[in-house]
């Protein structure tokens, strides 16, 4: 303990002072060193940060401009999808129209089997107009078929255009319901 607290010897302090002023100088060299580091670093994130800003506002203005184009010619297309689905919609009632005739007939040439027993029951009388007859009740009978086949075919092209109906209706719904944003879109930031 008594070594601690004296004084130190004289040859120690000169040499002592110099290792201090050493390490001070080293250390002051280290920091000036650090201090370059972190300048050319913080340098750097500027640069970068910066370029990222501008690369940042370019993408939003494209993006922008992109928007405003699809904004504006969303509106064009709901207005032909709107014609499209009026003209659908005309189309099916006028088949529903068509389909309507067309049973009408079919129930007006029911009668016509009974025609054709009728003209059998007269061939004992009418021998000469018997051929004529026969060949009558054959075409008779090929219209009530073709007529039926067209009752089929007007069904099936009624549900057709019910199907596409539905499907334009589907269209023009998904189409307004991604023209919303545009439109909020054009109400935040209206065009020119």
């Amino acid at each position: 303990m008594a070594t601690d607290s004296a004084p130190p010897a004289e040859g120690f302090l000169p040499h002592h002072h110099a290792m201090v002023q050493k390490a001070v100088g080293d250390f002051k060299e280290a920091m000036k060193i650090r201090s370059g580091l972190n300048l050319r670093v913080a340098v750097r994130v500027t640069t970068i940060l910066r370029t990222g800003m501008i690369s940042l506002a370019v993408v939003a203005i494209v993006f922008l401009l992109l928007l405003a184009l699809v904004s504006s010619k969303l509106e064009f297309m709901i207005g032909v999808m709107d014609t499209m689905n009026s003209q659908f919609s005309s189309m099916a009632k006028d088949m529903a129209v068509m389909r309507q005739v067309i049973e009408q007939m079919d129930a007006h040439m029911a009668s016509l089997p009974v025609i054709v027993n009728e003209v059998g029951q007269m061939h004992g009388s009418v021998a000469a107009l018997n051929t004529d007859i026969q060949v009558i009740a054959k075409k008779m009978h090929q219209i009530e078929q073709n007529l039926g086949g067209i009752t089929t075919s007007v069904d099936a092209m009624n549900t057709t255009f019910q199907g596409m109906d539905m499907t334009v209706r589907g269209i023009d719904y998904n189409v307004h319901r991604m023209a919303r944003p545009m439109k909020l879109f054009n109400n935040i930031v209206p065009l020119p």
